[in-house]
């Protein structure tokens, strides 16, 4: 007699037997079909509703971060779209979330007594009571997901349907995992492909409107977002500018402008980090401006800045997966990485773009200056000139380009050499240019380096000083014929003077001898002024010293003394000389360095106080065949930045609030007179405080 018992028994262990026979086919087909996870799901599904004579069920597959990855439906549901947020719940709240945290199976007798089922708005389980079972799918103690099974009815299944999901759950999981594993592998080979591709495509070009657009046209290929774009900082407004974009609303989104304290972008662009925003309706940040634009939902989000040497060109946005679902982590790493590597092409595109745009300036402002602007080479061949250069020299094109700029101008000397032309500043001097028709123009000229079409270039802008050299000629005759009529009565107003205290001698009256005195020593400085006016005249002209003779130090200096000891004892002022023994003769124009030595001197009074001393030295410098002599003051010195233009016609510097004394001609004769005998003068601070006005001037060499 047979045992009922144990034909059930036997019953259950064939059906166990046939299930793990079928799972082992599916494995086989599977891994013959390409491990294609989408086929995978659906079959495993439906083998595991056919064993258990289920009417439907489900299978959720989640990531490492327990985000849902894959969600299949039986029957009806297959291939229809769910509500991503009911996803989540389930995974959050509901039955196969808790199987998945707790990597335990579990039975449900009756879904309307446990809070874990959540009743699904629509479906026919949410009226009626139903059975459900739901395991997991381990792989090493990790939970990959689960898979759910429903009947109608209470009590519907038992332990032994329990085991038996057990068993196909538990087979596959390891063909779920390899299928995960494989896609996602094909998906990172895919990845690869098209960064390397739009790394290709976006540096082959400087266009950064082709460059984003094929940015954006890469990007989608594998995050399949329903809109997807790219916005640009405009750094006057301090705003994102949306320049290209794809999907919903692209043609609305194109030109919005966000502040920078507004929407998720903003805040991307503000802090330099990129963002995944699963629910926008949660987050503070999002502020629908471009919802507005568009009359598209934003569901969901991720936005990645632009970035390049640490400052923020724009960003990139995604939003709202196709086909529902959330963005991954994956999603966003994909986002940063294609930033990446669009920020030095659209960084690139943007200096083109301005480089670009400053030439086309330049070019305007070259051809339309009044001025003849030549570019030349750094060997000095005209390359380039504007069409007032090509009126002004009297050349056609075809002949001046290829020519040195040094054989347009007359005085080649004048023009200084390449390597003195720097690139921060502009070197300015004087010359001769002649036209084509050998007229001669004098001309001021700009030389400086600059840069035109990628290439260093030099840069010659020539002022036209025709008039002004005209003039400046004019006045120093003017200057010179004035001086020269001046000196006859002003000899004759000496002569008189000097008479006239001749015929005094014996006239005790120290009231008349007084007046006398003052009128003869001012006529004398004038007289002075007048020779020194003439010899600034003679020696800016470029005349050389022609008297030369031999000089004592000794004598010239006191000679300057008994000139200026009324004005030292008045003021108590003691003159200090130290000079080195056995000095030379010096070899020089002698009126003219009596001059420079009383310039000194009478300058070294003005900035001296009572009962102070002035000191002259001289010292021999055989290997130069010079002479160093110094005159030094204990007044308050000359400041650093002025010890060049003390030294120019007609300068005088302000120390303490007050000008110095004076026309300013003085120290320009010095420079002038010492630099025409081949010596060169100079002022630094004097040793006990002032200053010190240094020359040098040649050594009588003869016998």
């Amino acid at each position: 007699m047979e045992h009922p018992k144990l034909d059930i028994q036997e019953q259950r262990a064939t059906e166990q037997l046939e299930t793990l026979y079928a799972v082992n086919n599916l494995f086989r087909q599977a891994e013959a079909d390409g491990l294609n996870i989408h086929v995978i799901l659906p079959r495993i599904l439906n083998i595991a509703i056919k064993q258990l004579n289920a009417y439907d069920g489900s299978i959720i597959i989640v990531n490492d971060q327990l985000q849902i990855e894959h969600a299949w439906f039986a029957n009806h549901l297959i291939n229809e779209k769910t509500d991503t947020s009911f996803l989540n719940e389930i995974l959050k709240h509901g039955l196969a979330g808790w199987v998945i945290r707790n990597k335990q199976p579990i039975i449900i007798h009756d879904t309307r007594t446990d809070s874990r089922w959540l009743r699904r708005p629509s479906h026919i389980t949410s009226e009626e009571p139903w059975s459900v079972i739901c395991t997991p799918f381990l792989i090493r103690a990790r939970a990959i997901g689960a898979i759910t099974i429903h009947k109608a009815g209470e009590n519907q299944f038992d332990t032994r349907d329990l085991n038996l999901l057990k068993v196909i759950s538990n087979q596959a999981a390891a063909i779920i995992e390899n299928a995960r594993l494989f896609e996602r592998s094909q998906r990172q080979l895919r990845i690869s492909a098209l960064l390397n591709e739009a790394s290709r495509v976006i540096n082959s070009s400087l266009d950064i409107n082709e460059i984003m657009q094929s940015l954006l046209t890469q990007m989608n290929e594998l995050l399949h977002a329903e809109a997807i774009s790219i916005a640009l900082v405009d750094k006057q407004t301090n705003e994102l500018v949306y320049q290209v974009a794809e999907g919903i609303g692209s043609d609305k989104i194109v030109g919005l402008r966000l502040p920078a304290n507004r929407g998720i972008s903003g805040w991307v662009m503000e802090h330099g980090k990129p963002v995944l925003v699963a629910d926008t309706s949660k987050d503070s940040r999002f502020d629908g401006l471009g919802d507005k634009r568009t009359g598209y939902h934003t569901q969901s989000m991720i936005c990645a800045p632009i970035q390049h040497k640490e400052q923020v060109l724009g960003t990139i946005q995604a939003i709202n997966p196709i086909g529902g679902g959330d963005f991954t982590d994956e999603d966003l790493n994909l986002l940063v990485n294609l930033a990446n590597i669009a920020s030095s092409a659209i960084a690139n595109a943007q200096q083109y773009a301005r480089t670009q745009a400053a030439e086309a300036r330049y070019l305007n402002l070259f051809q339309d200056s009044v001025d003849p602007i030549i570019l030349t080479d750094l060997e000095g061949k005209i390359v380039e000139a504007n069409r007032r250069a090509f009126e002004f020299l009297g050349y056609p094109r075809q002949e001046l380009i290829g020519k040195p700029i040094y054989s347009l101008h007359k005085d080649t000397a004048a023009i200084p050499s390449i390597s003195e032309i720097q690139k921060e500043s502009v070197t300015i001097f004087r010359s001769q240019i002649q036209t084509k028709q050998k007229v001669v123009i004098h001309v001021e000229v700009h030389a400086k380096c600059t840069l035109f079409q990628d290439s260093e270039l030099l840069q010659w802008i020539h002022h036209d000083i025709s008039k002004q050299v005209e003039l400046e000629e004019m006045r120093r005759d003017l200057t010179a014929m004035l001086f020269h009529d001046l000196q006859s009565p002003l000899g004759n107003v000496i002569s008189s003077l000097e008479l006239l205290r001749y015929e005094l001698v014996g006239y005790e009256n120290e009231v008349v001898d007084s007046i006398l005195e003052i009128a003869l020593r001012s006529s004398q400085r004038l007289e002075t002024l007048i020779h020194s006016l003439l010899d600034i005249n003679t020696l800016e002209a470029g005349h050389p010293v022609t008297k030369q003779e031999k000089a004592e130090l000794h004598k010239l200096v006191n000679e300057i003394y008994e000139m200026e000891r009324p004005n030292l004892e008045k003021r108590g002022i003691e003159l200090v000389c130290h000079f080195e023994e056995n000095l030379p003769y010096l070899h020089v124009e002698t009126d003219m360095i009596r001059r420079v030595l009383l310039n000194l001197l009478d300058n070294a009074l003005k900035y001296s106080q009572q009962s102070q001393k002035i000191t002259i030295e001289a010292v021999h410098l055989p290997d130069q065949k010079m002479m160093q002599i110094s005159v030094s003051d204990q007044g308050k010195g000359i400041p650093p930045e002025y010890r060049e233009k003390i030294f120019e016609k007609f300068q005088r510097i302000k120390l303490a609030n007050e000008y110095s004394k004076g026309l300013g001609l003085g120290l320009a004769f010095c420079r002038l007179a010492v630099e025409a005998h081949g010596g060169r003068i100079w002022v630094d601070d004097a040793p006990g405080g002032g200053a010190r006005f240094n020359f040098t001037l040649p050594i009588y060499e003869g016998k």
